[in-house]
């Protein structure tokens, strides 16, 4: 008995059809290399269309800008000199944006202490640093965690609103006697050389998971992190603001399913 094709099988076939007469995809362009050896990089877009990438390299932080939309980055500078000492891995490393007056803000996990650095595993804290000349020449490195030695996971992210309020924030242990992670976060005002009191959402969250921190037009802050502590599922929760991060509100819970993930 002859088969007759369903209108499903039809459509299929003519879906085929159509791709196999197709030409072939066009071969990605090559990438850019930003800098050969640099690692743990970064990426801010500037509203002028110039591409910001942060990094380590050599020990040190540097920065390399591109002002053709990334077809091609000029030689990397130095923006901050750590000696040769600054190390990263799993999200430990550098941060970079841009607000409205192209002003470059670098943040990253140093330890400048040379009986800290003696240790096998030396306990880093959180500096900025700021460029108001398109990256020529940057600000002296500034600590923004006013809790020396209580943020060793090095842990954090940066965000810049269009007018220059800067917001940062990272994982903080200083209200912890064992084991356990806080989010700390600062408001950094006049271009970056105002930096804000620490304050402290109270955890715990993720030991091993960077937060992560957008500003909306009115430079309001909106945190989100994933859960720490001995759960089962552990969630991802986000907390907003209304008063450029003098306050927030209680946090929610993003995912309404377990993760079924315990860490």
């Amino acid at each position: 008995m002859r088969r007759v094709p369903t209108a499903a099988a039809m459509s299929l076939l003519t879906c085929l059809l159509a791709a196999a007469q197709q030409k072939p995809a066009a071969e990605p362009p090559a990438a850019t290399v930003v800098c050969a050896g640099g690692t743990q990089p970064q990426l801010a877009a500037g509203v002028d269309g110039r591409f910001y990438v942060v990094f380590l390299h050599n020990g040190n932080i540097e920065l390399a800008i591109s002002s053709d939309r990334g077809k091609t980055f000029a030689e990397p500078v130095t923006a901050i000199d750590a000696k040769g000492n600054a190390r990263g891995g799993m999200q430990r490393g550098p941060r970079v944006a841009v607000d409205g007056k192209h002003t470059i803000y670098v943040t990253a996990p140093l330890c400048f202490d040379a009986e800290e650095l003696s240790k096998r595993y030396p306990t880093n804290d959180l500096y900025l640093t700021v460029s108001k000349d398109g990256g020529k020449t940057f600000s002296a490195p500034a600590r923004i965690n006013d809790a020396p030695k209580q943020a060793p996971e090095a842990l954090h992210w940066l965000a810049v609103a269009f007018g220059g309020e800067v917001f940062v924030a990272w994982l903080d242990r200083r209200g912890r006697k064992d084991r356990g992670q806080d989010l700390a976060y600062s408001i950094i005002g006049e271009r970056g050389k105002k930096i804000g009191a620490n304050a402290v959402l109270p955890g715990p969250v993720c030991e091993c998971c960077a937060p992560g921190v957008a500003l909306d037009e009115n430079a309001n802050p909106i945190l989100v992190w994933r859960e720490g502590g001995d759960r089962k599922n552990r969630a991802l929760w986000i907390a907003t603001s209304s008063d450029r991060g003098a306050t927030f509100l209680a946090p929610k819970r993003l995912n309404k399913d377990d993760s079924r993930v315990d860490g």
